[in-house]
């Protein structure tokens, strides 16, 4: 009796061992682990983008990055690292002036989580489907006006 018990109690917990559909459900938790990924969407005119995102991934306070670039525009959301956030404004102001010093684009640089997941999705849409540039603009264009909105 006592070792069907071990049995079941031992399938029970196998079977509960199973996570990674619910980890790939959870958006934060891919963007937190998924960070080693280049962050510029991969067509041939997005080499500005791929710039921008390797820039900000070589600075230590900032976790991950994605940028995208249409019309001339440029679209940059970063992740800064948590016990980084205690200087939030001196970097958002620095990764600012670095982004606008370095590219002679309109920059749209966020540091909000949402706006992170938008800018993600259109990176994704770019490199998996052929998009027209009516479509990205208006996509960067509702981006934008998240961006630009305040709480």
């Amino acid at each position: 009796m006592r070792q069907l018990l071990v049995m079941i109690l031992f399938f029970f917990i196998i079977g509960c061992a199973h996570e990674p559909k619910e980890q790939k459900q959870s958006l934060q938790n891919e963007n937190i682990t998924n960070v080693s990924h280049d962050g510029s969407a991969s067509r041939s005119d997005q080499w500005h983008a791929k710039k921008a995102v390797d820039m900000l991934k070589a600075r230590r306070d900032v976790k991950d990055a994605v940028a995208v670039e249409a019309n001339g525009r440029l679209l940059v959301a970063y992740q800064v690292k948590h016990m980084q956030r205690f200087r939030m404004k001196d970097i958002e102001k620095d990764i600012e002036r670095m982004l606008n010093d370095t590219f002679d684009k309109q920059v749209i640089a966020s540091r909000d989580l949402k706006i992170f997941w938008e800018t993600k999705a259109l990176k994704e849409k770019l490199e998996t489907k052929h998009m027209s540039e009516k479509e990205i603009e208006k996509k960067m264009m509702t981006i934008q006006k998240l961006s630009e909105e305040q709480t």
